[in-house]
């Protein structure tokens, strides 16, 4: 019986720092894409496997430091899902801290950006945070 209670005992101790583990603050992002002639170009975190783990009722915040690289650019926020990925919300990657509108709605490592606009024949990188 006191084996038993040991390892229960273990068991969620072990969980419980696995679980304070995962939530991060905030997670860097640091993104680069060539755009063309058609100002086409754009980097998907999902075929780059690029993943971000954040939490179930928050919403997503994504701050950038830097951007270089001609042309208005977007980061739109997707969670991997069966089926369409379900997207909250699209922002501008100018400096600053915006805000997704939409709330996430599962805690998962499965959530992606995806970066895409510009001026034709450049090469846009953003960086900065993601967080909820």
């Amino acid at each position: 019986m006191k084996k038993a209670i040991l390892l229960m005992t273990m068991i969620l101790f072990v969980s419980g720092t696995i679980t304070l583990n995962a939530y991060a603050a905030s997670q860097s992002v640091n993104v680069s894409y060539k755009t063309y002639g058609s100002a086409n170009g754009r980097s998907n975190g999902k075929t780059n496997g690029v993943w971000h783990y954040l939490r179930n009722g928050k919403y997503g915040y994504l701050k950038i430091t830097s951007k270089t690289g001609a042309g208005k650019t977007y980061a739109s926020l997707y969670r991997s899902v069966v089926g369409p990925d379900k997207k909250f919300g699209t922002v501008r990657t100018s400096k600053g801290s915006h805000k997704f509108s939409g709330k996430l709605n599962k805690t998962s490592g499965s959530y992606y950006l995806i970066c895409y606009g510009g001026n034709l024949s450049v090469t846009i990188h953003i960086k900065g945070k993601l967080h909820d």
